[in-house]
């Protein structure tokens, strides 16, 4: 089975290849009998070998917060959805990365305290956190969640988890100029 991941805003379409079924597929990334297979490898640039750390430490943060917020609910189904597909996470940032985040301007100094209470907190949800971002990036996530939600196991989490997490990544990823500072 070929599956097709588009970043959006006109990028070019990335093939993703899948053995078997989308539920096989599925199944199989949780159980161990089919792996995933990202179209998009970190680094997406040659010698930027912090994009993979700067996702782990994102996702960390997302689970366990910042000090000030705890992330997600800890021993919520949130926390455990969150931690089970973080290497489908890490896939649709580095597809991300790889669409340099769509021309999207950074609104760092401007969003960021308020980032953090919405992404962070898990009174919040997501359209406390949909609601900081402007209508160009709301195009683009929503193109980008359309093309994502394509494949059965990006489907699987959005639906179990919703889009509180992506769209803070997608945030977060812009705002840091979309890791073009180094």
């Amino acid at each position: 089975v070929v599956w097709t991941l588009a970043a959006a805003c006109g990028s070019s379409a990335l093939t993703l290849r899948s053995s078997g079924n989308s539920s096989s597929a599925t199944l199989g990334a949780r159980d161990g009998n089919a792996e995933h297979i990202c179209p998009v490898e970190l680094p997406t640039r040659t010698n930027d070998t912090f994009q993979e750390p700067y996702f782990e430490k994102l996702h960390g943060v997302l689970l366990h917060g910042n000090g000030v917020f705890e992330g997600c609910l800890n021993e919520s189904a949130q926390e455990h959805y969150v931690e089970e597909f973080a290497e489908e996470l890490q896939c649709l940032y580095a597809v991300m990365l790889a669409d340099r985040c769509g021309g999207l301007q950074s609104k760092h100094s401007s969003r960021q305290e308020a980032w953090e209470k919405a992404c962070l907190n898990p009174k919040a949800d997501l359209l406390d956190a949909y609601d900081l971002m402007d209508q160009t990036e709301k195009l683009y996530f929503q193109r980008f969640k359309k093309q994502a939600s394509e494949r059965q196991i990006y489907a699987t989490y959005l639906e179990l988890a919703g889009y509180k997490e992506l769209v803070c990544i997608l945030m977060k990823t812009v705002d840091d100029e979309c890791l073009a500072f180094a």
